[in-house]
């Protein structure tokens, strides 16, 4: 490869990626509302999936030592002066990434003992579901270790579609037809985890075929270039990299590991299902926030203060406009979108479960972008302290709520969780710095979100599933982006929609 592909690539490359991810959401919603719901057995194999799964990736960074956010980092500095084998830094990440897994089996064999009688010190029950699997666990493990390992190289050279189709859009295809094969071929749990390791197994040889084509997968003898870091500098941001990772893992995966520890699989499916379904409203925010990084890293380096309130504001103001119409999209539909399916009594609490949750992430909406704000910062390792806290909390909260209030006890520690963690950054970085996210416009969304509410305890049921999700998506869709619209909560969005009308008509 000589030199990296023009912007244009780039954007491309986020746009496939876009439409690969919704295509990925479709087939999800597909599997939740008609797969999963088929019988008791789907759903509990269904959570089994999500458990397994789960668990392996919050390993990951226990298991690699940091290693793997090294691949990114210094590969434009080993890149330099040596175009075949990037002075072997994948040899170099390779060998670190094996040792380390390696050091991981060798203390989980050792301790593996006093972990399990400290979880069961703990009361939680059930423990064997950990020692039943454990080598399934470790397996997956690896494989993940190694796909992680390749995903992230691949974007060293802006290739991010293909990896995406292969790891995610791959998986959302594959456990829908797995989950089918369990119900009809009625064969055995332990071969529907031995499937599942099957498919990694493939993605990872899949990945080493694509960087092999694109001429990215090159090996050689390790030598550090004189202008890169050294292996102790490396050795820090690994290990910073790690707590980094581990702490948002705690964060984001920790419910669907916990319920079936206390509950069982099937209640971690039923989890699931309506944790999918409030994930939608994330979708905005990843692009926005990814779309500002680079801005605010600028903006940091000039040190133009200014540039940052106003994005943060503006971030703010726009994420939860949307959200906040996302939310009362599925608010006003999501019973009616549920009786779609197979069997809606597979849904148990989905309602209080997508509200709770559904708080957690417009609250994340609002204080927006304060994680890059922190992190491209001089103060960036306090993101790390807030992470962790995170982490810890969240630990505390699932072992006290989920055996006193179940699956919807898992969903209220994961937004107290979230509101804190955003909370305790957001007044930090005021004091830090006296950047803050408020707006007039967030108290317009404010007035909105009220007044829709109210509108849909008087909404009239029509009858049909699919002409009240129509005729309440036409009720909000309208009412609330023509209010917005007028009442101009939102200059940007004002701006998008006459841009996008325009548009429209000149095709016309």
């Amino acid at each position: 490869m000589e030199g990296f592909p023009p912007m244009g690539i780039i954007k491309r490359q986020g746009l496939k990626s876009t439409i690969v991810n919704y295509f990925g959401a479709l087939i999800g919603a597909v599997a939740i509302l008609w797969i999963y719901p088929l019988t008791d057995a789907s759903d509990e194999v269904y959570g089994y999936a999500l458990w397994l799964y789960s668990t392996a990736y919050l390993l990951v960074p226990l298991a690699t030592g940091g290693v793997l956010s090294l691949t990114v980092k210094y590969f434009p500095s080993y890149r330099k002066g040596d175009e075949q084998s990037y002075h072997g830094l994948l040899t170099l990440l390779l060998s670190g990434l094996v040792g380390f897994y390696v050091l991981f089996l060798g203390f989980w064999f050792f301790f593996r003992t006093q972990f399990i009688a400290f979880l069961d010190w703990l009361n939680i029950p059930k423990t064997e579901l950990i020692e039943e699997n454990q080598f399934l666990l470790l397996a997956l493990l690896g494989l993940l270790i190694l796909l992680r390992f390749f995903v992230s190289h691949a974007s060293n050279g802006l290739r991010i579609v293909v990896p995406d189709m292969i790891e995610k859009l791959g998986y959302k295809i594959f456990l829908p037809l797995l989950v089918l094969a369990f119900v009809y071929l009625n064969f055995s749990q332990e071969v529907f985890a031995v499937a599942i390791l099957c498919f990694f197994a493939f993605a990872v040889v899949a990945m080493c075929i694509y960087l092999k084509y694109i001429g990215l997968l090159n090996f050689g003898k390790v030598s550090k270039p004189a202008h890169s870091d050294s292996y102790q500098e490396m050795g820090k941001y690994a290990l910073f990299g790690s707590l980094n990772q581990l702490g948002n893992t705690l964060a984001v995966r920790l419910d669907g590991i916990m319920i079936p520890l206390f509950l069982g699989l099937a209640k971690n499916g039923f989890y699931g299902k309506a944790l999918f379904i409030s994930n939608v409203l994330d979708y905005p925010t990843r692009a926005l926030t990814q779309i500002s990084a680079p801005i605010i890293s600028k903006a940091w380096e000039e040190n133009d203060l200014d540039e940052i309130s106003m994005i943060y504001k503006k971030a703010s103001a726009n994420l939860f406009l949307i959200g906040a119409f996302v939310f009362l999209v599925l608010w006003f539909s999501l019973d009616d979108i549920i009786n779609l399916s197979v069997d809606a009594s597979k849904f148990p609490d989905a309602r209080m479960i997508f509200l709770v949750l559904a708080i957690g992430k417009m609250m994340d909406m609002i204080t927006s972008v304060n994680s890059h704000i922190l992190i491209y910062s001089k103060a960036y390792k306090y993101n790390l302290v807030f992470l962790l806290v995170l982490g810890a909390m969240n630990i505390f909260l699932n072992y006290k709520l989920i055996p006193l209030h179940g699956i919807i006890g898992a969903a209220v520690a994961t937004t107290i969780s979230l509101f804190g963690y955003n909370l305790f950054k957001s007044i930090f970085i005021y004091f830090k710095f006296g950047l803050h996210p408020f707006s007039v416009g967030i108290l317009k969304t404010l007035v909105l979100l009220a007044l829709f509410l109210g509108i849909y305890t008087i909404a009239p049921d029509l009858g049909h599933p699919l002409i009240n999700i129509g005729y309440k998506s036409c009720l909000v869709g309208f009412a609330y982006l023509g209010l917005a619209y007028f009442w101009k909560v939102s200059d940007d969005a004002n701006e998008l929609g006459i841009d996008l009308l325009n548009r429209i008509l000149k095709r016309k």
